[in-house]
C-alpha cells in the first residue's frame, strides 16, 4: 500500500527536498509551506482524511530573527514570534494530525539542527532561534514520552549543510529493531535520538 506523507515547512529548502524525495520513492505526498496558517492546515488534513490514514508527518521550522540581535538589546517581541511559529504551531499541527497518524505508520519526523545542543551548538548570535529550537526539541521529547507506548516512532534529523550523506527521506523511512527490553543506551527506538547526515548521534 502506498505511503501517505505530510511534509510541513516546505517554504524551507530541506523540507521541500524531502517532499520531492518521498515523491520519487512513490509516496503520496501532501505539502504545507508552513504550519502557521491554521485554515490551510485544516484543509490539507481534510484532504488526507480521504486517504484514511497518515503514515509520516515530517516538520521543519527554521525561523530566524530578521535582524542580528545585539547583546543587552534583544527584541523580545520578535523572539516570542519565533517561538510561537517554531514551537506552538508545530504542536498544533501534531495534535491535529494524531487521529490520522494513529491509522498509519505512526512516524513523526523532525528536520532540525543542533542549535539547542549544549555540546554541538555553533550559534553565536540568534538567541530567538536557538531558544525556539530548544523548545521544539522538548516538544518532540514530550510526544516521545506520551506516544511511544502506543507504537509511535520518532526521527530527529540534522541534514549535513553540504547536502552529503543520508537523504532526509531515507532516514525518516528507516525502521530499527524494537525490543521493549533492549538496553536504553543501545536502542534506536527506546530513546529519542538526533542524528546528522553521516549517521552520527548529536548530543542534546
Amino acid at each position: 500500500m502506498r505511503e501517505i506523507v505530510l511534509v510541513a515547512g516546505t517554504c524551507f529548502q530541506e523540507a521541500a527536498k524531502t517532499a520531492k524525495q518521498f515523491h520519487e520513492l512513490g509516496a503520496c505526498v501532501y505539502e504545507l509551506p508552513t504550519a502557521e496558517n491554521k485554515t490551510a492546515c485544516e484543509a490539507i488534513l481534510k484532504e488526507i482524511e480521504k486517504e484514511g490514514k497518515l503514515d509520516y508527518l515530517i516538520i521543519q521550522a527554521e525561523y530566524r530573527s530578521e535582524s542580528t540581535p545585539v547583546f543587552g538589546n534583544l527584541d523580545y517581541a520578535e523572539m516570542l514570534q519565533i517561538y510561537e511559529k517554531t514551537v506552538c504551531d508545530t504542536y498544533d499541527l501534531v495534535e491535529a494530525s494524531l487521529p490520522l497518524l494513529s491509522k498509519g505508520k505512526k512516524r513523526l519526523g523532525l528536520i532540525t539542527d543542533a542549535a539547542s545542543s549544549i555540546r554541538e551548538v555553533t550559534e553565536t548570535e540568534d538567541f530567538g532561534y536557538a531558544m525556539a529550537k530548544a523548545g521544539l526539541h522538548m516538544v518532540w521529547k514530550v510526544y516521545f514520552n506520551r506516544l511511544l507506548p502506543d507504537g509511535y516512532t520518532f526521527r530527529c534529523f540534522c541534514p549535513n549543510p553540504d547536502g552529503c550523506g543520508i537523504a532526509t527521506a531515507d532516514y525518516m523511512r528507516m525502521d530499527f529493531c524494537y525490543d521493549a527490553n533492549d538496553n536504553f543506551l543501545h536502542s534506536e527506538e527506546n530513546r529519542l535520538v538526533m542524528r546528522d547526515g553521516w549517521f552520527r548521534e548529536i548530543s542534546w
